[in-house]
C-alpha cells in the first residue's frame, strides 16, 4: 500500500469493525479475494483461506448468519459466543490484512481484534438506538446493518487492493 503501516492498520480496524456487525461477512470476502488471486498471503498460516473449501464454507456461514440474525431467539451479539466469535474473526481479518499488505501481522491482528470489539459494541448500540428512537421494527434495521457489513467489506477490501498497486 505504502511505506506507512497506518493504511494497513486502518484496513485491519475497519474489517474488524465490520466483523462486529456480521461475523462471517468480512472474512468470507477476504477468502473470495484470496481465491480470485486479488491478494496473496502465501506462506501464511491463513493461506488456507484461498481454497475453494474455505470460500464455500465461509460464504455459507455468512449467508446463514445474515438469515439467522433476523430470528427472535438468536442471542445478543454481546453474549459470550457472539462476542468471542467476532473477536476471533476480527483477529483473523487483521492478520490477513497485515500479511497481504506488508505490515506486521501481529499488530494488524490486534488492531482487527480491537476493531471487532468496537464494531460489536457500536453496532449493538446503533441498532438498538434506531429501533427505539425511530420506532422501527428490528427487521429493517437488521437489513440496513447487513447492507453496511457487506458493502463496507467490499469497499474496504477493494480500496486496499486498488491502493496496493
Amino acid at each position: 500500500m505504502s511505506d506507512s503501516i497506518l493504511p494497513v492498520l486502518l484496513v485491519a480496524f475497519c474489517l474488524g469493525g465490520l466483523t462486529g456487525l456480521r461475523t462471517f461477512t468480512p472474512i468470507a470476502l477476504i477468502a473470495w479475494t484470496l481465491h480470485l488471486h486479488k491478494m496473496s498471503i502465501v506462506g501464511s498460516s491463513l493461506h488456507l483461506l484461498h481454497t475453494t473449501v474455505a470460500v464455500v464454507v465461509l460464504t455459507a456461514f455468512a449467508i446463514a448468519e445474515l438469515a439467522a440474525d433476523k430470528l427472535p431467539f438468536i442471542p445478543s451479539r454481546l453474549k459470550a459466543p457472539g462476542m468471542i466469535g467476532r473477536i476471533i474473526f476480527g483477529f483473523m481479518c487483521g492478520a490477513a490484512s497485515g500479511q497481504a499488505w506488508g505490515a506486521n501481522w501481529e499488530i494488524s491482528a490486534l488492531v482487527g481484534m480491537v476493531g471487532a470489539i468496537v464494531g460489536t459494541l457500536l453496532g449493538y448500540e446503533v441498532r438498538k438506538g434506531w429501533v427505539h428512537t425511530f420506532h422501527w421494527h428490528d427487521f429493517p434495521v437488521a437489513l440496513l446493518e447487513d447492507f453496511v457489513a457487506i458493502a463496507g467489506s467490499i469497499l474496504v477490501i477493494s480500496r486496499a487492493i486498488y491502493l496496493s498497486y
